[in-house]
């Protein structure tokens, strides 16, 4: 569909300039036609005053053309966006008393689960002619923030709620439904406490002091859930074949992924899987979109991407329908384009919102269709313009936003800049296994002269005995990572190496390279100074005082040789 559009706009390629879907996003723009006040009351013809705050498309094959809105006010509605027309009013339906945060569709069903703060999330049927409720979930204890569908059951979906709790929901049943897994205190926010261990000594241990909203849930499958939090920094990943519900304390999940060393500010506003659900996008306060391989669920993104300013958990991300754009809000009164893998740099900014950019949407379908919603009360549908540019008068004041490309030279944003920073030291700091090495082994090791050969060294190694032969060099046994080079842009910032290639990282790791973590220990049996060793150092034994040496008592042993004892 996209080449027949580039062909019925711009003729056949041949002897041409090859279009691409980058090329056409440039010609993204919102005509006044495009541009709604908000949802109407079906009682009301006069548009409402209330912010939206979820705005989803369809994923049925067919009817990605349907979007669905849900405002503060507690009404949900459903807008065709092939269908264009001025001033056309978006009608809307009541669905709670309290604001919808969230709404998900279920997938291969005509059937939409909303998340509202009036800590109740509803089934409702909307293949009929009026939207009817099906079933109501009642369970958590404050606002709900965020629904998501099992991506093959459409009878299976699970919410996050600012109480802290993660709830999952079977919709088969009667109207009043419990939930079939709790996942209580899901992101736990940690502090530290001092611990008195002696008379003079005191040490800090982490502790859980309190609740942090659940910000974002989402199926990698049908039996793994990923979650984020407000405060604690982590993406954490639930195995739900567990019932997490007979826990006692903190429930521990499958894995995590600790954003949270990157930076202070750890809350994450929204999550976004590709198609093929290994690759994560978490939305972080930091004003950076972090890339996570969830194929391996390592710490390390695989990318960064910014240019935007994420100063509320309002302002959402999501991806283009085949995973190769990622766009998102921002609280500067834009949103912002990048193309997966591209480097941090956005690829486009929208301009045209007077407020700032909360949720965003993007269509399924193969023509790039984008839908905007910001704080001035207004969604916008972005096309692509099919029309030639002209320079008349009344067609400029009919178009009410255009789409700007950044240019290659664009510096690379601040904010990913540092995150790059942090991630590099992060690497090189931490151990390779994972643990800390005390002081007293580093110094040991700094000072030791390694043999030239050493029994974990194969002694038809091809690498010279020299190579060895390294005071003081640290050695990195297992690394995730092949280069740091490939996270950190260059001198002349070129950031091209962070791709999607590196999300297929694998270990790699050659025989006659590894090297015993415990080859530089210091062998007390063989200097003498173990106190099991038969062959005692000649070392002065410090003297003692009275009191102990009169406590220990010298006798003959039965062989006549003398044995102390205390």
């Amino acid at each position: 569909m996209i080449s027949s559009l580039i062909n019925r706009q711009y003729g056949s390629s041949t002897g041409k300039e090859e279009f691409s879907i980058d090329f056409l996003l440039t010609k993204l723009q919102c005509h006044q036609d495009d541009e709604y006040p908000g949802i109407f009351s079906t009682s009301n013809s006069a548009p409402s005053s209330d912010l939206l705050y979820a705005c989803k498309f369809s994923q049925s094959p067919g009817f990605e053309h349907i979007v669905a809105l849900a405002n503060e006010d507690g009404k949900i509605a459903f807008q065709d966006t092939n269908v264009v027309g001025k001033a056309r009013p978006v009608h809307g339906t009541q669905a709670h008393e309290n604001a919808i945060f969230d709404l998900c569709w279920a997938p291969s069903s005509w059937q939409i689960v909303t998340a509202s703060g009036d800590q109740t999330s509803i089934l409702f049927d909307i293949g009929r002619s009026s939207i009817s409720p099906i079933s109501i979930f009642r369970g958590h204890t404050a606002s709900i923030k965020s629904v998501d569908f099992s991506p093959t059951n459409s009878s299976l979906f699970a919410s996050g709620s600012r109480d802290g709790a993660i709830m999952v929901w079977d919709t088969r049943g009667s109207i009043h439904l419990k939930a079939e897994n709790v996942i209580k205190n899901a992101h736990p926010v940690q502090a530290f406490t001092e611990v008195k261990t002696s008379r003079t000594k005191k040490r800090t241990t982490p502790s859980a002091s309190g609740v942090s909203s659940v910000t974002s849930v989402l199926f990698q499958n049908d039996y793994t859930l990923l979650s984020a939090g407000a405060a604690d920094g982590n993406i954490h990943v639930w195995d739900l074949r567990k019932n997490y519900t007979v826990y006692k304390g903190d429930p521990l999940p499958k894995t995590s992924i600790p954003y949270g060393w990157l930076t202070c500010r750890s809350g994450i506003a929204s999550l976004s899987l590709d198609p093929g659900k290994t690759l994560l996008y978490a939305a972080a306060m930091d004003d950076v979109i972090y890339e996570f391989n969830v194929a391996s669920y390592d710490e390390n993104p695989v990318g960064v991407y910014g240019g935007h300013e994420q100063h509320s958990f309002y302002i959402k991300s999501c991806l283009s329908g085949d995973g190769k754009y990622l766009i998102s809000g921002s609280s500067d009164d834009h949103a912002y384009v990048w193309k997966v893998g591209a480097g941090p740099r956005p690829l486009l900014k929208l301009d045209g919102h007077g407020a700032e950019v909360t949720c965003v949407a993007w269509s399924s379908n193969n023509v790039p269709k984008v839908l905007t919603c910001a704080d001035d009360v207004r969604h916008r549908i972005w096309r692509i313009n099919t029309t030639e540019e002209t320079n008349d008068a009344d067609n400029i004041r009919e178009i009410r936003g255009h789409a700007y490309k950044f240019d290659a030279q664009t510096p690379i944003p601040k904010s990913c800049e540092e995150a790059l920073v942090r991630i590099k030291k992060k690497v090189n700091v931490v151990p390779a296994l994972g643990c800390k090495t005390p002081k007293s082994i580093l110094k040991v090791n700094q000072n030791t002269r390694i043999l030239d050969r050493t029994p974990d060294i194969l002694a038809n190694s091809p690498r010279s005995s020299n190579e060895h032969l390294l005071i003081g060099t640290p050695r990195i046994v297992l690394s995730p990572l092949t280069s740091i080079n490939e996270l950190t842009p260059n001198q002349s910032g070129n950031s091209s190496n962070i791709n999607r290639a590196a999300a297929s990282r694998r270990l790699e790791m050659d025989r006659t390279d590894y090297s015993s973590p415990t080859r530089d220990l210091p062998n007390y049996v063989a200097d003498g100074v173990s106190p099991h060793s038969k062959i005692r150092s000649s070392t002065k034994r410090k003297k003692l005082d009275w009191l102990t040496d009169l406590s220990r008592k010298i006798t003959p042993n039965s062989q006549n040789k003398m044995r102390r004892i205390k």
